[in-house]
């Protein structure tokens, strides 16, 4: 954010000292931007599921705490995993009024990052009860009330399924309803067990079975279902145990799956996975860091020699891993657009001609015909320089600089993006830390779901540009879906994609970004009318407002 973070003490309304958890709420609303004087009854609402989980569990608790509290002047206030109001009760008329005033509405959005500290949005983000009594809110509006939060967890998966809330006037502040508000969301937790489903139970009952032994590295997936130990969340870090689903449909029915992840810069883990009986779509992943590594674009075919291509699709990271390191020159189409041929073959021939050099002959495939003659000329012969070839696919590359780069004796295809989903992590992390080196953020398991669901036809370069904007967020050490760039929070039906249909996504989403987002010109690039463009963006779920790199 520019300007910096104010010291605590130059906070709005801050006379006297707030206590720690309270404090760090403000903070943390700063970083998103919160402004005291906001207006919280300009608000944005979503459809309530009165038949989900958390309010099937939670309705006999709410009757019977409604009736506890009828005839004083509080309401009960329930928010669900999104941090959107799913139920509200008031026990008194004229403090319903007052909260509706400010947005206390069905659908409504409570997170700190919108409103600032509340007994909603701060349980919601630290994960801990609060209390938070009149000037101790960040917002002047929410300043008139006393609250008691409580969040919710989910016995078997610890996820965090809402939050419940007491809210009465500042002045009728009760400490009393504190452990009230406890014993309700236990007894939410209690009847969220007994209606959980058999597979859940199976689920439950693996990763008991699996972490006997306290220290074992191991998690549960099934689902929307994750168990996982401390010891298995330090082996993914930066990720979270979400990250092994990507593993799930090779784990077979029966015998065992055995690979590696890569979670980080440099660091892969080894993965041991079996399926859970009772469970369909369940298995159990026991994790181990292996040893570093050098994070580099997957290869897929190479042989060993002096003279090397690389090939990829644009992006894929082939200029960054010829150039590598050490005494490096290259030499790009860019370069034969500004010289003669024959200027062009002087320069080559001087710098192949320096042994120890490693001379880099860039996007070969755009040179023209006379630009190629130098570099056949040594490869056949041989120089003292180590040649590095880059190009486009080995199967788009012209006729004459097919014939050239056939004379290479080691090759490395680059992968594209779309193909290394498990790499996504560590790319993403790798990139983050090279802006922000201080910062270690968690992608959640649907952020990172997201990311996988994404075609990437701008591969690494396209990467980056997520990076850039999450760089740019307030550092609040989680990443979810709501915090990636709108194009990027698709389901994941497009990684179910066949293949022509994968190629049909790929070739609209290119188009779009050839012509800056112009639906006009890349129906005509791509030969079809405008009507029937839209129609297959909607179909493949490509975003209206496609980003352009």
């Amino acid at each position: 954010m520019s300007g910096g973070v104010l010291p605590l003490a130059q906070l709005p309304d801050h006379d006297a000292k707030l206590r720690p958890q309270i404090a760090d709420s403000w903070r943390r609303s700063q970083l998103f931007g919160v402004a005291p004087d906001l207006d919280p009854g300009v608000v944005s609402l979503a459809d309530v599921d009165a038949g989900s989980r958390l309010m099937v569990a939670a309705g006999p608790v709410l009757d019977r705490l409604t009736q506890q509290l009828e005839g004083t002047r509080f309401c009960v206030l329930l928010a669900d995993r999104d941090c959107r109001l799913v139920f509200r009760w008031f026990g008194h008329r004229p403090l319903q009024l007052e909260l509706e005033n400010i947005g206390v509405l069905l659908g409504s959005h409570f997170a700190e990052g919108r409103v600032g500290t509340n007994a909603l949005g701060t349980p919601y983000e630290s994960r801990q009860a609060v209390v938070i009594h009149g000037a101790e809110h960040y917002a002047h509006a929410l300043k008139r009330f006393s609250c008691y939060g409580h969040p919710i967890h989910h016995p078997l998966t610890g996820r965090l399924e809402g939050v419940l809330d007491i809210t009465g006037m500042s002045d009728d502040e009760n400490p009393l309803f504190g452990p009230l508000v406890s014993r309700a969301v236990a007894d939410i937790r209690d009847a969220i067990v007994e209606g959980a489903r058999a597979p859940e139970r199976q689920l439950f009952l693996a990763f008991q079975h699996a972490t006997q032994r306290r220290s074992a590295p191991v998690a549960v997936l099934g689902g929307d279902v994750v168990f996982a130990t401390e010891t298995c969340i330090e082996q993914l870090r930066p990720g979270d145990p979400a990250l092994l689903r990507t593993l799930l449909p090779d784990v077979p029915p029966r015998g065992v799956l055995t690979t590696r992840l890569a979670v980080a810069d440099g660091v892969d883990v080894a993965v041991t996975a079996e399926r859970v009986d009772g469970a369909p779509g369940g298995a159990v992943f026991q994790v181990c860091r292996t040893a570093g590594r050098c994070l580099v674009p997957r290869a897929e075919t190479r042989r060993t020699g002096r003279a090397r291509l690389i090939t990829g699709e644009p992006g894929t990271g082939r200029s960054t891993l010829a150039s590598g390191a050490g005494d490096v020159e290259v030499l790009g189409a860019a370069t034969a657009l500004r010289l003669e041929p024959r200027e062009w073959a002087a320069r080559f021939t001087d710098l192949t001609a320096r042994a120890g050099t490693t001379v880099v002959v860039d996007d070969v495939h755009l040179l023209p015909d006379a630009f190629l003659v130098p570099v056949a000329a040594a490869l056949d012969h041989g120089c003292p320089a180590k040649l590095v070839l880059t190009a486009c696919p080995a199967g788009e590359l012209p006729a004459a600089a097919a014939a050239v780069v056939a004379r290479c004796d080691e090759a490395q295809a680059l992968a594209p993006l779309r193909d290394r989903p498990d790499e996504l992590p560590a790319l993403l992390s790798a990139m983050i830390r090279a802006d922000r080196p201080e910062w270690r953020p968690r992608f959640t398991g649907g952020a990172l779901a997201a990311l996988r669901a994404h075609l990437w036809p701008g591969n690494l370069h396209e990467l980056r540009s997520v990076a850039r904007h999450v760089t740019a967020l307030p550092c609040t050490g989680v990443v979810d879906v709501a915090q990636l760039p709108k194009q990027y929070r698709s389901t994941v039906k497009t990684r179910r994609l066949g293949g022509r249909e994968a190629a049909e996504r790929n070739a609209i989403v290119t188009a779009l970004r050839s012509n800056a987002g112009n639906k006009l010109r890349a129906a005509r690039e791509l030969g079809v009318s405008r009507t029937t463009l839209y129609r297959r963006m909607q179909a493949l779920e490509i975003a209206e407002d496609c980003p352009v790199l």
